[in-house]
């Protein structure tokens, strides 16, 4: 796949040119294509350590977790709720871009492309024109994305500095990620689509009453962090409840969270001991626009 004209040199912001297997800007900056097929477009003065983001083990585990399709559900609510605000067949909703125009996406924290191909696939269903892009700061997570589709440009580079054209983006998706509301809003084009997933309040809550002696059920709310930059359209609760019958599945499903780190060794104990966990999913999805300019000025 192709670099997106909208794809920039990380380093000095300028357009780059694709030769072969590279990609150079006129500065002389030059990335190398990957042999799976994606770009490294993190420099090493952007990273905080040797290899950022999840390792290997974290990146097959989520895989074999994702795919068994626990969180396909959720999947299909953030497609329905994007592409019903992208696609002009649609009388009242469609927010962005024209009919024949193609739609520039970004999804920021993809992993290892769950979502990311997911979407694609809803898009080619809706026969929208599109053009996807997968970012992520783990080269291991990116590899792996690679294996999910050809036809979505890859890259490795950071989400608080995207190497992405101002004003270049319809729609950017921030799953579970790190928000960077400044660098979100610089690749929007004016009235562009934020869509965030963000975990309720009882989000896993049995996983966690299993880790903590006390839960805390509080929400994360992003919406006063990202008021002076993007407008609030739409919020959708996404609740359902699914059972994890082994306790592989129930372990890679603790490695996707940030329980992992905060379970000690007893809650450990008990979590070896679980075959079956019957468990509850409550993730808010938040749809913005970006406000224009002169409206944050």
């Amino acid at each position: 796949m192709n670099l997106p004209p909208s794809v920039c040199c990380p380093l000095c912001k300028c357009s780059l040119t694709e030769e072969g297997n590279s990609a150079q800007c006129r500065n002389g900056h030059c990335f190398d294509r990957a042999k799976q097929g994606y770009y490294n477009l993190l420099p090493v003065q952007q990273k905080r350590s040797r290899d950022p983001g999840d390792d290997p083990s974290m990146v097959a585990g989520r895989r074999e977790f994702l795919d068994q399709h626990h969180y396909l559900p959720l999947s299909q609510a953030i497609n329905s709720l994007l592409i019903s605000h992208l696609d002009h067949s649609q009388p009242g909703l469609a927010l962005v871009a024209h009919p024949q125009e193609t739609r520039q996406i970004l999804d920021c924290g993809c992993g290892e492309g769950y979502y990311t191909a997911l979407l694609e696939h809803a898009l080619n269903q809706q026969k929208l024109n599109h053009q996807l892009i997968g970012v992520d700061i783990s080269k291991y997570a990116v590899r792996a994305a690679c294996k999910r589709s050809q036809n979505i440009s890859w890259i490795v580079a950071s989400g608080s500095k995207l190497p992405v054209e101002e004003s270049s983006q319809d729609a950017l998706l921030c799953l579970f990620a790190p928000l960077s509301s400044n660098a979100f809003h610089r690749v929007l084009r004016p009235d562009g689509l934020l869509l965030l997933a963000t975990a309720g309040s009882d989000h896993l809550l049995e996983l966690r009453q299993q880790i903590y002696p006390e839960v805390r059920r509080n929400a994360f709310d992003p919406l006063p962090d990202l008021s002076a930059l993007f407008e609030p359209i739409s919020q959708q609760l996404v609740q359902y409840r699914f059972k994890l019958t082994d306790n592989r599945t129930i372990l890679q499903l603790l490695a996707m969270t940030p329980h992992q780190w905060r379970t000690d060794a007893d809650a450990r104990q008990r979590l070896l001991q679980l075959k079956q966990l019957e468990i509850g999913l409550d993730i808010k999805l938040h749809l913005l626009r970006a406000r224009s300019t002169d409206a944050t000025d």
